[in-house]
């Protein structure tokens, strides 16, 4: 609908109170009185247009009324598209402006609080994966989630948020409860220790039976181990300090109980070497005790060494009555031991001479070294004497011929020894690298046994470079060491937690043996002992050897442990596997009858029902659980097919009436690919009719028809929509065919007498003319082919204002400015229009048909000057737009 022109005003004392430009202004502000069809349109640009906050901008600008704009400018999601239409509507539309604003500062405000809400956010998880939360660090971060906009944040945050607040202030209050646990352990251990303190001194001077301690040591002990944060500095130091006054305590007790023990009586009075020994063990027995002078506990050492002096001295003189016996028999005895010890002596020396006479200087001065061993004890006779000197020398001179040559093979090994000290730094074989140090070792024994020279030098090199290469494999092997023993003590809590579980579930007393034990429960507990025992790995490379023999080995006592579960579990299982079988065959049963019958649903759901009941009651191990699942599954799935075998035949039929409507859709809704108008026309017609002639939508179900009523509604609406588009199309193709057709013609008028050929080319370029409606196209044909007239004078005016009288025409009709020079001859056809309105007593609407006519009159007009050319492209570009709308 194109707008009024002043000119049509009907109030006399309005118009002649207003002037011409106030009659512009007026016009220019006026909004276009839209249809419901083209307001539907524009909103449904819009909607087209959602997410593309370019084209809505364009929109917002375009849009012919101010709710539009408003929808277009609401449909933006980008924060920088609101900026932007702030921007543009500033100074132009208030209202606009404000929605604009609004709609920035809300998206401004999401983002800076969904920023601010991951960093706290962040700053939650990262006091989370702290050791200790800082209670002052979470105050502050529920502050900050305080200040916060509740309405600009999104429910994942707040609840995610709120998770980790949650988790933080457990973990404050467990920190706080943890501190409190500490605290009342260190001032019970403390009691503790000092009541233990208090009642030693008592047992030191036997005052007190020493058992009488046991209980407060006891009580001192199981607050050790219940300790509620070994980890913590004043605990470590508590149960330092505990430890000590145990070991001190037990040191008390242990000397104060062996005090009550020692014999009243004192020895016999013989003196005899029994008497001696057994004074001589309970000494030593004496000092296997912890000392205890430590800890300022020195005065029960005094009192206590003190009674143990006295019942010492108490036999002092019994012993000394038997030392004079005892004597005479020592003197007789090493008499005997002295020639015994030449014999051997002499033994030794000939050996020596034995192995001087074949060369075996290894031999020799081992032998030689137990000759000097043995003459420590005592002289020989001056003949055994010469013959060991003459051995001596000997011996020194096979050694000088040897010196060289075992020298060198002793450095070679030691520079080998050194060698393997090297690479125990770096990444080894232990095997391999434990093979060569004894490799080395068996070689420098040999050295030994040929008698090659060495020294203490060569030696301590030698023995520290063996010993730093085989610290690796000592480490290796005290590795391998704790690993097995940790593994034993997990196997052995694997063990005791079967053995317990066999208690709990089958009580040995008739009494407590429980009618129906847990079998999940039971099964649960074998499951993971199986499992854990074999996450162990294989037993015999993974414990000590020592418990892998003999009756309490660990694998004996985990089979016997595990036995106890499994032996009642396996009967609990057939029992069960003989139910499910039961229902098995029921459903079988149940499938070979009539799957159609009405209550064969309710019997399959009741069948089904006792399974998992049967299921959960008695679980049975896995790979058989799935085997009987398989089949009964099977069973059930075969009623089912069998019914939706039945419902499908019955649905065919009805699909059958059902698909000649689906099919009249399908083609209606391809109707929106096509690009011809008239083709759409013709299809819609003759859908229509077949649609009419389809079965009756009443043999259909209600739901069904209604959506198929429902989706060719749709695909008619889709159809409809797709002719007004192409319509829309063509419109605006016309004015781009007439535009082409007013380049040719100027192209023609610039060349005054054109080639034969170009004369060709151009009427070519004219014939092809495609979209320009024939009426416009005779309309210019004249001016192309150069008949038409430059001015197209009208009676009673200026042939030279002709074109420009179109033109102004135009622009007052399509509400376009004026050029200045220009201004006068639009006040006059302003002031002519009123005249004759008044005259007429009627209105004078400019129809579109008007505005047509003088479009072509001015498209068609010869030779215009440039500025006429300009304006009529102008007006051009605004005839369209108001097609377009």
């Amino acid at each position: 609908m194109f707008k009024k022109d002043p000119a049509t005003l009907d109030n006399k004392s309005e118009m002649e109170k207003s002037s011409a430009d106030a009659a512009d202004d007026a016009n220019s502000q006026a909004s276009p009185a839209m249809s419901a069809e083209d307001t539907q349109a524009w909103h449904d640009r819009i909607v087209a247009a959602a997410a593309d906050d370019t084209i809505l901008l364009e929109l917002a600008h375009q849009a012919p009324a101010v709710p539009l704009k408003l929808a277009a400018i609401e449909a933006l999601t980008q924060e920088a598209s609101f900026k932007q239409a702030m921007h543009d509507f500033r100074d132009h539309d208030k209202r606009l402006y404000r929605a604009a604003k609004s709609l920035w500062e809300t998206a401004s405000g999401k983002r800076i609080a969904a920023e601010e809400v991951a960093a706290l956010i962040a700053n939650a998880r990262n006091l989370l994966e702290q050791d200790t939360v800082p209670v002052n660090r979470v105050v502050e971060l529920d502050h900050a989630w305080a200040a916060l906009n509740s309405e600009l944040l999104a429910p994942t945050a707040a609840a995610e948020f709120a998770d980790l607040s949650e988790k933080l202030g457990a973990r404050v209050r467990a920190q706080g409860e943890h501190a409190q646990a500490i605290m009342r352990w260190l001032a019970t251990a403390d009691q503790a220790m000092a009541e233990l303190n208090d009642f030693l001194p008592s047992i030191a001077h036997g005052e007190t039976p020493p058992a009488e301690a046991e209980p407060l040591a006891v009580a001192l002990l199981e607050l050790v181990q219940n300790v509620p944060d070994s980890n913590d500095v004043r605990c470590a130091e508590k149960i330092s300090t505990a430890n000590r006054l145990l070991a001190l305590a037990s040191s008390a007790v242990q000397r104060a109980a062996f005090l009550l023990t020692l014999p009243a009586a004192a020895f016999a009075e013989d003196g005899s070497s029994d008497n001696e020994a057994r004074e001589k063990q309970l000494i030593e027995q004496w000092r296997s005790f912890p000392e205890i002078s430590e800890g300022g506990f020195g005065e029960w050492h005094t009192i206590l060494a003190a009674r143990f002096a006295e019942w010492r001295n108490s036999s002092t003189q019994e012993r000394q009555r038997g030392a004079e016996a005892h004597s005479a028999q020592e003197r007789e005895r090493r008499a005997e031991q002295n020639k015994k010890r030449v014999s051997a002596i002499q033994r030794d020396i000939e050996a020596a001479e034995t192995a001087h006479a074949e060369g075996h200087i290894g031999d020799l001065s081992r032998l030689l070294a137990a000759i000097d061993h043995a003459l420590k004890r005592g002289t020989l006779n001056a003949t055994l004497t010469q013959r060991i000197e003459v051995l001596r020398a000997e011996q020194r001179r096979l050694q000088e011929w040897q010196s060289w040559g075992g020298r060198q093979g002793r450095e070679q090994l030691v520079a080998e020894a050194q060698v393997l000290a090297t690479q125990a730094k770096e990444k080894i074989s232990i095997k391999a690298h434990a093979d060569a140090i004894d490799k080395l070792r068996e070689r420098w024994k040999e050295l030994d046994k040929l008698g090659g020279a060495s020294n203490q030098a060569l030696w301590l090199n030698f023995d520290g470079a063996l010993n730093a290469a085989y610290a690796p494999v000592a480490a290796h092997l005290e590795k391998l060491k704790l690993e097995r023993n940790e593994n034993l003590t997990k196997r052995e809590l694997i063990v005791e937690a079967l053995l317990q579980a066999a208690a709990k579930f089958f009580p040995p007393s008739a009494e407590g043996v429980s009618a129906n034990p847990d079998w999940r429960a039971v099964n649960q507990a074998l499951e993971d002992a199986q499992v854990a025992w074999r996450k162990l790995g294989p037993v015999e490379h993974t414990v000590p050897r020592k418990m892998l023999k003999g009756e309490n080995a660990i694998t004996t006592r985990y089979a016997s442990a595990s036995q106890a579960l499994t032996a009642p579990l396996r009967q609990a299982h057939g029992e069960a596997r003989s139910q499910r079988e039961t229902l098995i065959s029921a459903a079988k049963a149940l499938a070979e009858s009539d799957v159609t019958a009405r209550d064969v649903v309710d019997k399959v759901r009741k069948i089904q029902t006792q399974w998992q009941a049967v299921a959960k009651a008695m679980p049975l191990p896995r790979r058989d659980e799935n085997a009987l699942w398989m089949v009964f599954k099977t069973a059930t799935d075969a009623i089912f097919s069998g019914r939706d075998a039945a419902r499908a035949a019955q649905e065919a039929e009805a699909n059958a009436k059902q698909q000649v409507r689906v099919e009249i859709i399908e083609r209606v809704a391809a109707l929106a690919q096509l690009t011809a108008a008239a083709e759409i026309k013709r299809a819609l017609a003759d859908a229509e009719s077949a649609w009419r002639a389809a079965p009756d939508s009443r043999e259909l179900p209600k739901p069904h028809a209604a959506k198929l009523d429902s989706r060719y509604r749709a695909a008619r609406e889709a159809a409809s929509k797709r002719i007004a588009e192409l319509a829309l199309r063509a419109e605006q193709v016309r004015y781009d065919a007439l535009i082409a057709a007013m380049a040719l013609c100027a192209e023609r008028e610039s060349t005054p007498e054109p080639g034969e050929a170009q004369t060709a080319h151009l009427q070519a370029r004219w014939d092809a003319l495609e979209d320009l409606p024939a009426p416009w196209k005779a309309k210019l044909e004249l001016r192309f082919q150069g008949k038409a007239n430059t001015t197209q004078a009208k009676p009673g005016k200026k042939g030279g204002d002709s074109l420009q009288d179109t033109l102004l025409n135009l622009e007052v009709a399509c509400s376009l400015n004026s050029p200045e020079e220009f201004q006068a001859a639009r006040q006059r056809l302003k002031i002519l229009a009123l005249k004759t309105a008044m005259e007429g007593r009627q209105a004078s609407v400019t129809t579109p048909a008007d505005i047509e006519r003088w479009m072509l009159e001015a498209a068609a007009t010869a030779t215009p000057d440039d500025g006429s050319r300009d304006r009529l492209a102008t007006i051009i570009a605004a005839v369209r737009r108001r097609s377009s709308r």
